[in-house]
């Protein structure tokens, strides 16, 4: 009777494990969407919060060593202090409540993301679990992408695909650029299971084929910029004669179809004539650092400098005195981070990414596997994408390191 009884809870177990999975891989796939549940219309961003502490509850075995808990604790550490060093600033504000609001909110997100993380290298526990973590995600891309193209290319009758899908707007290109990005991260892993998977293969190369059919109509030069360093340390690092021999020959094919194409590097670089967003067909004058998103990181690295490499407290910059009302963020998280939270925030995070690549670069060199190029490869397009966006306080960010964690534990073994 103990037996079966142990056998029935390991069973249940097993399956409530795989529930979590395949939500965990759906809140990552639609997380740049920023979709809402239907009807009662909450975030899904807010649900997979409410999944990973639930998560936490079944799931809390995993015991991370203390020399690799430490980072976590010294980020912690600073976001903290940074916190109540920005405090008096969002007080004393023109718009003190919202500020104070945004900043609170946004020590929470570094919160919620350190749980994302944990729950994730818990709910993970075998090769099994990474390969349906990643073909459920793939599974989501098939369907997600034909479905924004429908909503786009016919429905609106655009020329580009975005994702905001409310009729009533006619089709709007916010938040295109997050969900670019967040397949961009994605993409290696589905790329790696092209050749690894083999019952499931047709799969994984019909939702590649969809990524990059996205990235060519959602125009997003920040993804495929993440994209092509993911490939480029995808093949130097791997072990595989065939994935490299696959890379450089969709490399050349490309090259070929730009250049016959007639591709201007120059105007797609600056969004102008045939690659503007906005049908503006002139090409643009102004240098990078003339444009807004220039502007804005002259002024952050001006106030780090101010700081002398301290930092000004989180939450400072979109409420400093020379943005004169406005409440932009950076657009680029190395220099936020320098700004609010100096050289100490700034080298933790950096030291966080590149401590988890070096370490998946030398153990794929003891061991033939190419999950773990595609996670070094992911943390790579991570590392970049922090000079386009502000991700650092998110769920996926925390996802992206726990994801590496777990296949680095797995293979490990």
């Amino acid at each position: 009777m103990n037996l079966y009884r142990l056998s029935g809870s390991s069973i249940a177990n097993f399956s409530l494990r795989k529930v979590f999975i395949i939500s965990f891989a759906f809140f990552f796939a639609v997380w740049g969407a920023s979709w809402s549940f239907p009807i009662i219309k909450i975030p899904y961003s807010f649900i997979w919060i409410g999944f990973t502490l639930v998560s936490l509850v079944f799931f809390n075995q995993y015991r991370i060593k203390i020399k690799d808990l430490a980072v976590f604790g010294l980020i912690g550490a600073s976001l903290s202090f940074y916190l109540i060093l920005g405090m008096p600033d969002n007080l004393s504000s023109d718009r003190v409540s919202a500020d104070v609001m945004y900043l609170v909110t946004y020590y929470s997100k570094f919160i919620f993301g350190f749980l994302v993380f944990f729950s994730f290298i818990n709910v993970f526990e075998d090769e099994t679990d990474i390969r349906l973590f990643f073909l459920t995600c793939a599974l989501f891309i098939i369907c997600i992408v034909p479905f924004l193209a429908w909503k786009y290319l016919v429905v609106y009758d655009l020329d580009y695909i975005g994702v905001v899908v409310d009729d009533a707007l006619g089709g709007v290109k916010v938040y295109k650029n997050s969900l670019a990005t967040s397949l961009a991260y994605v993409t290696p892993f589905l790329f790696a299971a092209c050749y690894t998977e083999k019952n499931t293969r047709f799969i994984f190369l019909l939702s590649l084929f969809l990524v990059l059919f996205f990235f060519y109509y959602v125009n997003s030069r920040s993804a495929l910029i993440i994209l092509g360093f993911e490939f480029l340390i995808f093949l130097f690092l791997s072990r595989s004669k065939v994935i490299k021999k696959g890379i450089k020959i969709t490399s050349i094919f490309l090259v070929l179809v730009l250049v016959i194409g007639g591709f201007s590097i120059n105007d797609w670089f600056r969004k102008s004539g045939s690659y503007s967003d906005s049908g503006f067909k002139d090409v643009a004058t102004e240098s990078i650092l003339q444009t807004h998103r220039g502007w804005l990181l002259i002024e952050a690295l001006e106030g780090s400098i101010n700081t002398a490499g301290l930092g000004n407290g989180l939450s400072t910059f979109r409420i400093r005195p020379t943005n004169e009302g406005s409440r932009t963020d950076t657009h680029n998280d190395y220099s936020l981070l320098l700004y609010e939270q100096g050289l100490i925030g700034f080298s933790l995070i950096i030291y966080l990414i590149m401590w988890r690549v070096f370490l998946s670069i030398k153990l794929s060199k003891e061991i033939d596997n190419r999950y773990l190029e595609a996670s070094a490869s992911s943390l790579i397009g991570l590392f970049v994408s922090l000079m386009f966006i502000n991700i650092i306080q998110t769920s996926i960010f925390w996802a992206l390191i726990a994801i590496n964690f777990s296949i680095f534990k797995i293979y490990k073994r």
